[in-house]
């Protein structure tokens, strides 16, 4: 679980044009999954809840941030993964 910290501008910008709330990025740090990278960054990764049937089709949101070695949110991203 990882606490939120300090957030870039660039991050907070990109939050307010992609419609990412401050509570959204609580919960993508608290209950997001972690990918450590060699230079100490990382990028946490949270998966929409897997929908029913009648959304087999559609494309389903990803929310992820990359934080630098001191825990800073350089940027957060809302991404769609087509299925398959």
């Amino acid at each position: 679980m990882m606490k939120l910290g300090k957030i870039s501008p660039l991050a907070f910008s990109r939050m307010r044009q992609r419609g990412i709330s401050i509570d959204a990025l609580n919960d993508l740090l608290t209950r997001g999954q972690v990918e450590k990278q060699a230079d100490g960054a990382q990028v946490i990764y949270l998966d929409s809840p897997i929908p029913g049937p009648h959304w087999i089709s559609r494309p389903q949101p990803r929310l992820y941030a990359v934080l630098d070695a001191a825990g800073e949110v350089l940027t957060v991203e809302r991404r769609v993964r087509l299925p398959g």
